[in-house]
């Protein structure tokens, strides 16, 4: 019975999402995935490696309900390997699925149709699997794990950080020794993962469009509100452009607002050339050094903003979107209903702006894990300050690279600090 309950909570997890959130809610981001899966066009800036799973799932499942079944089959069966991997009795085994896999903030999340949510699931399933290799080593639970970590950054283009911690502990696993050996191997698994992702996310024959525009003109928006003055290279805006323009259009939450006028500029929806390119990104890293207390006082507003520092002022849209965005010619979707969901969305969105829904908690937590696990030096404690690394890894370089402060950017930090948590107090240190 032991072994079954973790299996037994875990469907009555995912029964709940279908029932609950059928057919799943669509973003803008979720709608332009789905486009592209109903026409074969590509858009690179969104990882192909999704919408292919998409194109599959379309074969032979409700769509798009199917993709939601895939995305929450794969998380609570990560929840119920996990549950599974830690041991103890039945009734411990089942609570673990049901407090970490229907944890609040990661609840409302699973009914997005978001690469995140498969970033997440996928690390999920790593980290069952280096928990299941504590108690039994194996190589072949090793090289799944890896595999797994994979996919997870095949899904989201910035997931390699976090999945450094976690590569570097397979190292340690597999060639413990030398720390030069154990971290040469963590560099050669990563360069590994990275170059199957863009592998998997392949798209011959489509444009590749640089992201990191979005970014660089943002950033580049706040501080030239905060000096008075236009710092854009001439190519990058509209003849007219005025600071007055600017300012009535930022958000220090999310960038979109400042793009809505059209009087900025993106490789989206124009071609430019390589000098181009190379005087936006010399305007954009010179910010830190010619106008540092503007760069980083807009900077430190958005990290504040993404952990949840603000949340009073922090808008609704930026946490959940459970709605369904209709986009070109997408079939008309009714959005989710019935009794179960509404009784339980509006739960979920009574607590959007309390600390379940901020990150900066759960990444206190693993601070204090990683420091308690240091102190206390038990067997397998390294895993749990790989997986509490993890959650920094991923957020640390979003201070100075997120695009908005949306909630989900900053999920698996969430989910990260609970695994963590419940490898930290497993009985007596031991699996």
């Amino acid at each position: 019975m032991s072994r079954a309950a973790p299996w037994l909570a875990a469907l009555a997890g995912l029964l709940l999402t279908l029932l609950a959130f059928w057919p799943g809610y669509l973003s803008w981001d979720s709608a332009w995935q789905w486009w592209q899966a109903r026409t074969g066009e590509l858009d690179p800036a969104h990882p192909p490696v999704m919408v292919r799973i998409w194109q599959l799932s379309r074969l032979v499942l409700p769509d798009p309900g199917g993709m939601l079944l895939l995305q929450a089959s794969l998380w609570w069966a990560a929840m119920a390997a996990f549950a599974q991997a830690l041991g103890g009795g039945a009734w411990r085994r089942a609570g673990t699925v049901v407090f970490i896999g229907a944890w609040p903030p990661l609840l409302a999340l699973l009914p997005h149709l978001w690469k995140d949510l498969w970033m997440m699931g996928w690390f999920a399933l790593a980290v069952a699997l280096l928990a299941a290799e504590l108690r039994t080593p194996r190589r072949s639970l090793r090289i799944a794990a890896v595999l797994a970590l994979g996919a997870g950054v095949a899904f989201r283009l910035n997931a390699l950080p976090a999945a450094l911690p976690l590569l570097a502990w397979v190292a340690w696993r597999q060639w413990s020794g030398p720390t030069w050996r154990v971290l040469a191997m963590t560099a050669y698994m990563a360069i590994v993962v990275q170059g199957v992702s863009w592998i998997a996310n392949a798209a011959p024959g489509t444009r590749a469009t640089p992201v990191w525009p979005v970014v660089a003109m943002w950033d580049i928006a706040a501080v030239s509100i905060a000096e008075d003055q236009l710092l854009f290279p001439p190519d990058w805006v509209e003849p007219g452009l005025t600071v007055a323009v600017l300012r009535r259009d930022f958000s220090p939450c999310v960038n979109v607002p400042s793009f809505a006028s059209g009087q900025l500029r993106l490789p989206q929806y124009r071609e430019f050339t390589p000098g181009q390119l190379a005087a936006l990104r010399e305007a954009w890293l010179a910010l830190p050094m010619q106008h540092p207390r503007a760069y980083f006082a807009h900077r430190i507003e958005v990290a504040a903003y993404l952990v949840g520092l603000h949340q009073e002022a922090h808008p609704d849209y930026l946490v959940l979107q459970p709605t369904v965005v209709p986009l070109r010619d997408n079939p008309a979707l009714a959005p989710p209903s019935g009794w179960l969901h509404g009784w339980l969305q509006p739960a979920l969105d009574a607590v959007v702006d309390t600390p379940l829904f901020a990150a900066w908690p759960c990444l206190l937590v693993s601070l204090l894990l990683a420091a308690f696990v240091a102190w206390r030096r038990a067997a397998g404690d390294g895993l749990v300050a790989a997986v509490a690394a993890s959650g920094w890894a991923l957020a640390l370089p979003l201070f100075l690279l997120a695009p908005s402060s949306d909630f989900r950017y900053l999920g698996w930090c969430v989910l990260a600090t609970l695994m963590a948590a419940a490898l930290a107090v497993r009985k007596n240190g031991n699996l």
